[in-house]
């Protein structure tokens, strides 16, 4: 019987996460939504509110919205599928974003994997891998269903 070591080192998972992002691009991913996507600004004329405030980007249709917490705030990212995993980005509602979404992961039963920092982290379940980090104010989720 084959068991699967729960510690991915968080080098290797932040590497494999950089490298898909940056593989990720708007063509031949029909789940790729981002604040540039015409078509999140096609109903924006059709609402009645206030333009002042930033419209949040729907997450993908299969994103696991039960199992992976995500901070609250206006989401400005969000593309991925189960097959691929998801990216999103979070401009939280408050200051400390990295922090709460930290907590939220560990409330939900997620462990910290080693090698976590101050701007970045990797936590897992029997379900998901999460890499979170932040680049300033936002957040950004890298979420791969554990296979």
């Amino acid at each position: 019987m084959r068991t699967r070591n729960p510690f991915i080192p968080a080098a290797i998972v932040a590497a494999l996460t950089i490298g898909s992002l940056a593989a990720c691009s708007s063509t031949g991913n029909t789940n790729y939504v981002s604040s540039h996507t015409p078509a999140s600004s096609s109903s924006a004329g059709s609402e009645s509110g206030s333009s002042d405030a930033p419209k949040s980007e729907q997450l993908p249709s299969d994103f696991p919205k039960d199992a992976v917490p995500l901070v609250d705030g206006t989401i400005v990212v969000a593309r991925g599928d189960k097959d691929n995993g998801w990216s999103i980005t979070v401009q939280p509602s408050g200051k400390n974003g990295f922090a709460d979404a930290q907590s939220a992961l560990k409330a939900k039963g997620y462990t910290e994997q080693p090698g976590a920092t101050d701007s970045a982290a990797v936590y897992t379940n029997d379900m998901y891998t999460v890499a979170v980090k932040t680049p300033g104010v936002s957040v950004t989720y890298a979420v791969t269903a554990n296979q």
